[in-house]
């Protein structure tokens, strides 16, 4: 079997997997950090497939395989989809229970993919679910790549409420006075940033100058892969607004007590 045809027949494995369910929603918190906060928590969404847990498929794997296929954008519709189902099964549940604002990754299948936005809109209509509830994350370097897409996205889905952050950001690709024109109302500040904040200057140098310039431009901030206790010293002080990592929450599946989707 050559290589081709054995990534199309994982592909055609994992197209499976989604029509029956054999993925799985993870959520990690994201939490308010700077001094005086009264911003709410909110949670990233992790897609799991249940074939690397049962060890059938190296862990990881998944993604790069839809990604080479461009079938990204199937998945990012099945958890849009899920998450929707989650809230609403919830609220049907609970009527008092408020379900956080939910961050979705988001591919450049769908960045490109004309009818994503539309896809989405009548997901939330049809599980009465206000698009305060969706966040969508976006590389950097990808939003600028396809930057027509990230503005069409934005253009139908932020009157609704949805929110949008740029993740890896380091501001190579889009400055900070650039992002509420492109719709970006957050930034996830780059790995390698935030993990040497506490044995690099530059890097806390580098995380200043983005802090104070996204805080110029409106623009809210958030450390991920927060795991020491010195790097969350770092970030309070430097009065960046979210943090996300191990050291705060690791991730759990999505339903907990509220009951899955049906």
């Amino acid at each position: 079997m050559t290589a081709t045809t054995q990534q199309d027949d994982t592909a055609a494995r994992l197209i499976d997997a989604l029509n029956s369910d054999r993925f799985v929603l993870h959520q990690q918190p994201i939490v308010p950090i700077a001094s005086g906060s009264r911003d709410d928590a909110y949670q990233e969404i992790f897609v799991r497939f249940k074939e690397e847990e049962e060890k059938l498929l190296p862990p990881g794997t998944f993604i790069p395989i839809l990604e080479g296929s461009h079938l990204m954008h199937l998945l990012d519709r099945w958890v849009v989809n899920r998450v929707i189902k989650w809230i609403h099964a919830g609220r049907r549940h609970d009527a008092e229970w408020s379900a956080p604002c939910c961050s979705i990754n988001l591919s450049n299948d769908s960045l490109t993919h004309p009818d994503f936005p539309h896809f989405v809109i009548q997901q939330l209509q049809k599980g009465r679910v206000s698009g305060r509830k969706l966040a969508f994350e976006i590389v950097e370097e990808d939003a600028n790549e396809h930057a027509g897409g990230l503005e069409r996205v934005t253009r139908e889905l932020r009157p609704l409420g949805c929110r949008f952050t740029l993740t890896s950001y380091n501001g190579h690709f889009i400055a900070p006075d650039q992002l509420k024109a492109h719709g970006v109302e957050s930034v996830k500040m780059d790995v390698d940033i935030v993990t040497t904040l506490h044995s690099s200057r530059a890097s806390l140098d580098h995380a200043h100058r983005i802090h104070q310039a996204c805080v110029s431009a409106g623009v809210r901030t958030i450390g991920e892969f927060v795991e020491k206790a010195e790097t969350m010293q770092h970030l309070k002080k430097l009065g960046v607004h979210y943090a996300q990592g191990w050291g705060i929450g690791h991730s759990q599946p999505l339903y907990g007590k509220q009951p899955a989707p049906v």
